[in-house]
């Protein structure tokens, strides 16, 4: 992402709560997604209900490069990671990696935040959440609360929050801080409207999910450096260690 984008997005983000980046993934990465999503959905079909990763609402999948290649082939540098890096610093990780659809003839998500101590003006965590299938207000388009980011009263009733809905082309994405409003709309329609939400933290904030934990060893292994760091490979408090008499952890020699 160039330089100026970055720095765009990253003002668009402080200010408003939320940016829109285009072409994050082109039609070829789109249509591999779908598919691997898809994948994901029939194997887990047993049990998302058990588990209400199928609501009236939605239909979810958790901690998808764990459970296909396509998606782990995601977790590297590109345009997200660049505007992440920017607003939330360079030694930023992954802190999510799932996929959705809002399922047609359901309900709307309620306005909600996924990070909900505030700390206006100084974003915690990004959400970003990429279309796989054209965004509509008809079928689902993510909506958000513009600057509701800022406010530290999390009492405020959301139902009367101006919202706007986000339509996009498959492949864009829109990025906002996790401490704002935002939810996905009612799909009135009789097609999936599907998506991946890709979360990010500043290092030193635990993530939502523990990507070394949770990937194969044969899959963790295949990684380089870079994509291990984004991962949180490493990302451990430091520890003294009595016998070298000396520290060990992230940053320390």
């Amino acid at each position: 992402m160039a330089e100026a984008e970055r720095a765009r997005g990253r003002a668009e983000i402080l200010r408003e709560g939320y940016t829109v980046v285009d072409g994050v993934l082109d039609a070829e990465a789109v249509a591999g997604c779908l598919t691997a999503l898809e994948d994901v959905f029939a194997a887990e079909a047993d049990i998302a209900d058990a588990r209400q990763w199928n609501t009236p609402a939605y239909r979810v999948a958790y901690m998808l490069p764990a459970k296909h290649p396509v998606f782990l082939d995601q977790c590297r540098p590109g345009p997200l990671v660049d505007l992440a890096a920017t607003v939330l610093g360079e030694d930023c990780v992954f802190a999510g990696f799932n996929g959705i659809t809002m399922n047609p003839g359901g309900v709307g998500q309620p306005l909600h935040r996924d990070h909900l101590q505030p700390t206006p003006g100084v974003p915690l965590y990004l959400h970003t959440v990429i279309a796989l299938d054209r965004f509509t207000v008809a079928n689902g388009a993510t909506r958000v609360v513009p600057g509701s980011h800022l406010s530290a009263d999390l009492d405020e009733p959301a139902h009367d929050a101006p919202v706007v809905h986000l339509e996009l082309p498959p492949g864009s994405a829109v990025v906002f801080d996790a401490a704002g409003l935002h939810a996905g709309s009612a799909n009135t329609t009789d097609m999936p409207r599907r998506a991946l939400h890709v979360l990010f933290a500043r290092r030193w904030v635990q993530p939502h999910w523990d990507f070394p934990g949770s990937l194969r060893e044969g899959d963790a292994a295949g990684l380089d450096e870079e994509r291990r760091r984004l991962l949180g490979f490493g990302n451990l408090p430091a520890r003294y260690d009595h016998d070298a008499r000396r520290s060990f952890g992230y940053g320390w020699g």
